[in-house]
């Protein structure tokens, strides 16, 4: 075995017959997070470019607000609604194909404000859902 790759320990209590508990919850989360984003995408009024940056920026809100107020508590819900949802809701491989596309195009400067806007939009989002996390898990403190 290679120093670069050592043997991961499994901590006590997570055996395989959690891990699957735990992996299923990610699939239901991420698999209504799926049909969320479809569901959003064909009610969204936009584009499909546009759609897919609105739902990134508001699945990444979600996120964040998730990781902050159940920081610390409640992992499995942590696993369903924020790796398993938020996973499926957000979409990096339809940015991606849209940057793509475009740039295929021609539409160079397009692409780039796609990509480079959905990163900043997301990130902003990310930061107001850990704050509103915060605040609602402090119990409205500051």
């Amino acid at each position: 075995m290679s120093d670069s790759h050592p043997v991961q320990q499994v901590p006590p209590g997570s055996g395989p017959a959690v891990m699957l508990r735990d992996a299923g919850l990610v699939g239901l989360g991420g698999a209504l997070g799926s049909v969320a984003r479809y569901l959003a995408g064909l009610a969204l009024p936009l584009d499909a470019n546009a759609a897919t940056f609105a739902i990134n920026v508001a699945g990444s809100c979600l996120l964040g607000l998730i990781v902050a107020g159940l920081a610390g508590r409640r992992p499995r819900l942590q696993l369903a609604v924020g790796t398993g949802f938020c996973g499926g809701f957000t979409t990096y491989s339809a940015l991606a194909v849209g940057v793509a596309e475009l740039a295929g195009a021609g539409s160079i400067a397009s692409a780039l404000i796609l990509a480079l806007g959905t990163v900043a939009c997301a990130g902003a989002a990310t930061l107001v859902g850990v704050w509103i996390g915060r605040r609602l898990s402090a119990g409205g403190a500051a």
